[in-house]
């Protein structure tokens, strides 16, 4: 009898906990702009929310497709970046937003004038903004807006995303 007195309320605190606690991953396609040029861009990323903080972590290309055949040497042809950020965001329901910014590392591609591109990494501010609709729990379609402050060339873009996970 003691047991289940105190088995039934320990099992109902960890539904709750893993009922507060959300994960996803957001795969998408978009548009990356820098120093005036605006080409296509990528991103995948991973998100954890505990009540209102989440912490994402992410990978994002921008690349200009024929960049490597039509630009002049010394033009910047790709650019990458590799993010942890914090943030806050909503509690979780049909509509789910969050903000957030972090720690990363960017490389910056410019194309050589001998057929090898020179790659430049820099530490990196990445920044981020989520904003989706989950119709049902565990998928959802929404815009996933990023930015990268570095020294080198910093950039922006947008990605229409897809959502996996109980975020929800």
């Amino acid at each position: 009898m003691v047991a289940v007195l105190v088995a039934a309320p320990l099992g109902q605190l960890q539904a709750q906990r893993q009922a507060a606690s959300k994960n996803w991953i957001t795969l998408g396609l978009g548009r990356a702009t820098w120093g005036g040029l605006t080409e296509l861009g990528a991103q995948l990323s991973g998100s954890h929310q505990a009540g209102r903080l989440v912490v994402s972590g992410r990978t994002l290309t921008g690349f200009d497709l024929l960049g490597s055949v039509l630009q002049v040497p010394g033009m910047i042809i790709d650019v990458e970046d590799y993010g942890l950020m914090a943030g806050a965001g909503n509690r979780a329901g049909l509509v789910r937003y969050s903000l957030g910014a972090g720690l990363g590392a960017a490389t910056i591609t410019r194309k050589g004038s001998s057929g090898s591109d020179s790659h430049i990494k820099s530490v990196s501010v990445p920044l981020e903004g989520q904003l989706f609709i989950q119709p049902i729990p565990l998928l959802g379609v929404g815009v996933y807006t990023y930015g990268d402050l570095n020294k080198e060339k910093s950039f922006w873009g947008w990605s229409i995303s897809v959502s996996i996970g109980r975020a929800r």
